[in-house]
């Protein structure tokens, strides 16, 4: 201020001296009086706020900043000169209402700017605000991509890879400096990357924000590696810029699909020989149904194979042997046929062959003479040369097949008439095995009206302790006249009626008439009161509800003592039914009938069980004693079955002693009881009371 009062005290005389009349001296004084307080007032604040900010004031911004008050400098100067002027001239009252004017104009020009002051402060603090905001952000954002657990990338719509963070580099064994810049179609296998363009196509077009998809990754090892891709678009919603980028996020799936691909191969492969199972088959062979009827050229086969005499190696070796033969004779299946046949396993040993593009039908013969002859090979196991041989039923497409089942029918059929035929060979289907099949059915209803009807007879096969020789009892064995066929096998009806349901039928009837034919014997020969009766059932029996209220009810209708029936299962049913059948034999037991295990040593399982099972008798299975002149194996299976039986307290009973040599070993072994066409074949009612009346078996 002192500056500018010097600089007007001393400029208007210097201007009036050069013409200017002394009004306009007295302003252009006073305007550089004003204009030297503006600058040194405003330089110097500008000046300390910018060193305050660490910046360099330029004459430019000063001037920027600051011209509006140099215009107020300038407007003030004239205002007061012109107050000046009129005070001198009109008066000091004039000054007064101008200073008056003046302050009105100066305090509603300040109220003004500090509204402006005010809305220019908050906006400021909306705009720091928004920027901090906007830096927290991308901190947090930058902090969540470097730091996430799934691999992320940035790419340009252009697929150009922009930024990456670290666990999509461990994902892919790159550094980050290998994958920025580059392609990342060139991360991907080649099969999935047009894939992955049309989706993102998608999104860079924004008909669609966002998609998710699985494919593969080619890392820095040439490892493929399955991940689950999110895409989704990298811009601000309200940027039309065409070029915007987009974030990928990729997650490992590799395990995930690993097990997806060993579940599915769980689900259509045997998990024993690794060959295609029952699913599996029937889907190809709908494939090859639907192609033969729409194109009338395609032609294909079908064999269905059934290993011969399997049984005989799982009871003779054991369940680990016949898994080891079933492998061999999948390798050995798989090995004969042509790189486009499909060789299934379809349940226990049974084996299919899908033969597609067939030629001719000598041909595929021609095949199944080569799969017989591999099978013939004999082959080790267990120290055992065994022969591997199977029947082989065989059937071709043009028959017109319409779905799978029929043909695999088909097949089956023609593989059962090889069996029939013989066994080890071929056999092709023919529609007249469709009426052997109604044969069966025919057969089946005459078995249901034949139980009804009372066409079936009990034989009785003699039981009897050997030391002492005496008669100890009876087997009832069913028999079956058919008045047009003749004579049928047990072995026909009886697997017959557990195949169709009659079991349950069939052995009710057989426990009441033996039941009833022991009680009469016994009311005709009292002396012999103490014999038994021995009936067979199966594991289907044990499971219906109303099997023990039946025995009970026959029992005491006859007034048999229940110690003197004694029901025999055989030990491989008792296996696949034992969960169903533990509550039937515990109220057996509770009764008092005796329970007994047939056909004994042929299951490998049971003997685990046996102790815990309320069993009274175990009976010897007929193929050991036949075998004991054959191999000491056979002899000293019996002879562990008798000491299994002493040290469990279980009644032995030999069965099927055919020859005198049977007899004298078992005997030397010290068999309790015997049973077999040497001592006795099944006798009818008539023939048992000639038994009981020879002299020899009476009583002591």
């Amino acid at each position: 201020m002192t500056v500018g009062g010097s600089l007007f005290t001393l400029s208007q005389p210097w201007l009036q001296s050069h013409g200017l009349p002394l009004p306009a001296a007295h302003l252009a004084g006073l305007a550089l009086a004003a204009l030297a307080h503006f600058a040194i007032s405003t330089a110097t604040l500008i000046q300390v706020m910018y060193l305050k900010r660490g910046l360099q004031l330029r004459l430019k911004d000063w001037f920027d900043n600051t011209s509006w008050v140099g215009t107020l400098h300038l407007m003030s100067a004239a205002l007061a000169g012109m107050l000046s002027l009129n005070a001198q001239q009109f008066g000091r009252s004039t000054v007064a209402v101008g200073m008056l004017m003046m302050g009105l104009s100066l305090a509603l020009l300040r109220a003004h700017f500090k509204q402006q002051i005010v809305a220019h402060e908050a906006q400021e603090a909306r705009v720091n605000a928004a920027e901090l905001e906007a830096a927290q952000n991308q901190k947090r954002f930058h902090a969540a991509f470097s730091h996430a657990s799934i691999g992320m990338a940035i790419v340009s719509t252009g697929s150009k890879v922009l930024q990456v963070n670290q666990a999509l580099c461990t994902l892919l064994g790159y550094e980050a400096g290998e994958i920025r810049e580059r392609s990342f179609r060139s991360l991907l296998h080649a099969g999935d990357a047009g894939l992955l363009d049309r989706h993102v196509e998608g999104v860079s077009s924004r008909r669609e924000d966002m998609f998710s998809m699985e494919l593969r990754c080619i890392g820095a090892d040439r490892r493929e590696t399955w991940v689950s891709l999110h895409c989704a678009r990298f811009d601000d919603d309200a940027s039309a810029d065409a070029s915007a980028g987009l974030i990928f996020q990729l997650h490992d799936i590799t395990s995930r699909r690993r097990a997806e691909g060993e579940l599915h191969h769980i689900a259509y492969h045997d998990s024993l020989t690794d060959l295609p199972n029952r699913n599996c088959f029937l889907e190809r062979l709908q494939v090859a149904v639907e192609h033969s009827r729409t194109e009338l050229r395609y032609s294909f086969a079908l064999m269905y194979l059934d290993l011969d005499r399997f049984k005989i190696v799982n009871d003779s070796l054991g369940h680990p042997a016949g898994d080891e033969l079933l492998k061999e004779v999948a390798r050995r299946l798989s090995a004969c046929v042509r790189p486009r046949d499909l060789v299934a396993r379809l349940s226990g040993d049974e084996f299919a062959i899908l033969l597609e593009e067939t030629s001719t039908p000598a041909d595929v013969l021609a095949l199944g003479q080569r799969v017989l002859a591999a099978l013939e090979q004999p082959t080790t196991i267990n120290g055992t040369e065994v022969r591997p041989l199977a029947s082989i039923g065989i059937t071709f497409s043009d028959v017109g097949y319409r779905e799978p089942d029929e043909m695999l029918r088909d097949a089956d059929l023609a593989m059962y008439k090889a069996k029939a035929d013989g066994k080890g060979r071929l056999a092709i289907f023919d529609t007249s095995l469709h009426e052997q099949l109604g044969h069966k059915l025919q057969l089946e209803a005459d078995l249901r009206r034949a139980i009804g009807e009372g066409q079936l007879s009990l034989a009785y096969q003699p039981l009897f302790d050997l030391e002492p020789y005496r008669l100890n009892g009876f087997e009832a064995l069913c028999r079956w006249v058919h008045p047009v066929r003749g004579v049928i096998s047990p072995a026909v009806f009886i697997s017959l009626a557990e195949e169709t349901g009659c079991i349950q039928a069939l052995t009710a009837w057989a426990i009441d008439e033996a039941a009833r034919q022991l009680t009469s014997w016994r009311s005709e020969m009292p002396e012999f009161g103490e014999l038994v009766m021995h009936v067979n059932v199966s594991g289907k029996d044990l499971s219906r509800p109303h099997f023990v209220p039946h025995v009970r009810e026959v029992l005491q209708r006859h007034a048999l003592p229940a110690q003197l029936l004694t029901l025999e299962i055989t030990e491989s049913a008792l296996m696949e039914q034992r969960e169903l059948a533990m509550r039937s034999l515990a109220e057996l037991g509770e009764l008092g009938v005796k329970l007994g295990i047939d056909d004994f040593g042929t299951g490998y399982s049971s003997l685990a069980y046996l102790s815990t099972l309320p069993f009274d008798c175990l009976k010897i299975d007929r193929s050991f004693v036949i075998g004991m002149a054959k191999s000491q194996q056979n002899v000293e299976i019996v002879r562990t079955i008798l000491s299994l039986g002493r040290s469990l307290n279980k009644q032995v009973v030999a069965e099927g002693i055919e020859t005198h040599d049977q007899l004298l070993r078992l005997k030397e072994m010290g068999t309790p009881i015997g049973q077999g066409y040497l001592l006795s074949r099944p006798l009818n009612p008539a023939q048992v009371r000639e038994l009981l009346r020879e002299p020899r078996l009476a009583p002591q």
